[in-house]
């Protein structure tokens, strides 16, 4: 019987136990050196358990590698576009395919992971959009009760050469966080919209706040919610976004 830990934890005992295929350089847009021990953090309770993990992105396949060498009794899927001619075993999975296509995403939990996939990782297009649409085709139905889906790159947003793009509006520092798009008088405490970067994937994390607050949303404007992702924490480091899906 497929058996699994009911909540993945949080802290992992060992470190550097997470590693890329060895090459003569290393390919930052591969995994950035940081990104491991993130994913050492959130994944180290499921080092000798069967689960299954979807990434979405391959590029040449080194994460699917790493996910194999570091997981033993891990189900790996990876979808990709333009997939690498690889062949990495029994348990690796490797899809043509584009991660806004609904129906081959339930294609995969049928094929792959019939209670669902216990960890999904973004790794793809780095757009707001193509990323909501995959949220959208895969958290609700696919994520089973206690994973994880992780979001790489979100930083895309800040970076104005990059598509959906754009430079900041006001510089960001310590001296303008209270500052307001709206002018108020002054000595006022009274509200006024705080002004944001909101362009692609960055303005797509922002919005999972208020996903994430839809308990305090559907108590406070009811006439204003309705169905939204179940989150149950979202965790933000520079570059990697989690989203905890609840246990029920």
């Amino acid at each position: 019987m497929r058996k699994i830990t009911p909540k993945l934890r949080r802290v992992s005992i060992a470190k550097d136990w997470l590693r890329l295929p060895e090459r003569e350089t290393v390919d930052q847009t591969v995994k950035p050196t940081p990104y491991l021990p993130i994913y050492e953090q959130l994944l180290g309770s499921l080092r000798n358990q069967a689960f299954t993990l979807l990434e979405l992105g391959v590029w040449r396949g080194d994460s699917l590698q790493m996910w194999r060498d570091a997981f033993p009794l891990a189900t790996i899927v990876g979808v990709d576009l333009k997939p690498p001619d690889l062949e990495l075993g029994p348990r690796v999975h490797i899809i043509h395919g584009d991660q806004t296509d609904a129906e081959l995403m339930r294609g995969l939990r049928t094929d792959h992971a019939p209670e669902g996939f216990d960890v999904i990782v973004d790794d793809a297009s780095h757009f707001g959009v193509t990323t909501a649409r995959s949220l959208q085709a895969l958290y609700p139905e696919h994520l089973r009760p206690g994973g994880i889906y992780c979001i790489e790159d979100w930083g895309t947003g800040y970076l104005p050469s990059w598509e959906d793009g754009g430079k900041l509006a006001s510089p960001l520092d310590i001296q303008s966080l209270d500052s307001t798009s709206v002018a108020m008088p002054a000595n006022s405490s009274a509200l006024g919209p705080m002004p944001s970067h909101d362009l692609g994937l960055v303005g797509l994390v922002k919005r999972l706040v208020d996903h994430t607050a839809s308990g305090t949303i559907r108590f406070a404007q009811p006439d204003a919610i309705g169905e939204v992702l179940a989150i149950e924490s979202m965790a933000v480091w520079d570059g990697i976004v989690v989203l905890r899906k609840p246990l029920s």
